[in-house]
């Protein structure tokens, strides 16, 4: 049976947050790491949503298209490499996931823990629409977060908001995404935009002073903080007053469970497989 989430309520049980994808074991933001994230069971998946130069909308967590593709090879002594900078069609004709091999970032090929088989396949994987990711979110009957990223210093700061509710309301998926942003701005126009829309304030760097207000000011149903920026009582404090806590990146399992027991309702984590059997445990 499939398991519903209401992100609109703190849920009873821990959910395991796929971040990126399952890009422990996947490059992320793919297509490939969001299956994987849903073959090991995540509950959700976590993805993030840049404007292209021509107003398309891709999953892309960097500005720049430098880290994750191969943009440089495809398209040597561009001024810039920032994705608004480039349209939809130019950003479809990159590889999203030969780098993977060689990178390794999390030291999971050297491990032995992807076959060559398997890292083979990456290559010549595209950057997905934000239409892609949510059909995809949609037709295996799942959930995602959607990060809309900081367009203050791009293209699309006045309208991404609208454009990323627009799409969700056509794809009929309200009910399946929570929207958050490190851009507050974007949660209080989702408030006015789409007031069915469940919303997640990101915050990193600095603590707010009093999270509980500043869930409460921006009217959201979840607060998502860096880890290293809790503080003792925030879980609690949080729990109490009726906001969901889901906290990212945590891939130290042993971080998880005590998250979990002291009152975080979830893990965002790029290996959510051990997440799963340790929460599981």
């Amino acid at each position: 049976m499939e398991k519903h989430i209401d992100f609109h309520a703190r849920p009873s049980v821990p959910l395991v947050v796929a971040h990126r994808g399952a890009r422990g074991h996947a490059p992320e933001n793919t297509l490939t790491a969001a299956a994987l994230g849903f073959a090991v069971r995540a509950d959700l998946w976590e993805l993030d949503a840049n404007y292209t130069k021509d107003g398309g909308l891709v999953v892309m967590h960097d500005d720049t298209l430098v880290r994750t593709t191969n943009v440089e090879a495809v398209f040597p002594g561009r001024p810039s490499y920032r994705v608004c900078d480039f349209t939809l069609d130019e950003i479809r004709s990159l590889d999203a996931g030969s780098w993977y091999a060689g990178r390794d970032p999390f030291g999971r090929v050297a491990a032995g823990e992807i076959d060559a088989d398997t890292l083979g396949s990456f290559d010549g994987l595209t950057v997905p629409t934000l239409e892609e990711a949510l059909a995809f979110t949609r037709d295996n009957g799942w959930y995602v977060n959607v990060e809309i990223k900081d367009h203050a210093r791009l293209i699309g700061h006045e309208t991404v908001t609208k454009d990323v509710l627009d799409l969700i309301r056509r794809l009929d998926m309200t009910d399946r995404v929570i929207i958050s942003s490190f851009q507050h701005r974007y949660l209080e126009e989702c408030r006015v935009l789409c007031p069915e829309m469940a919303t997640g304030a990101l915050v990193e760097h600095v603590r707010p002073e009093d999270p509980v207000a500043l869930c409460r000011r921006l009217r959201v149903n979840a607060y998502h903080p860096d880890q290293r920026i809790l503080a003792p009582g925030d879980l609690a404090a949080l729990r109490d007053a009726g906001f969901a806590v889901n906290v990212w990146t945590v891939n130290d399992m042993n971080v998880a469970g005590r998250l979990v027991a002291e009152g975080a309702t979830g893990i965002i984590t790029d290996f959510p497989a051990a997440c799963r059997e340790a929460l599981e445990r």
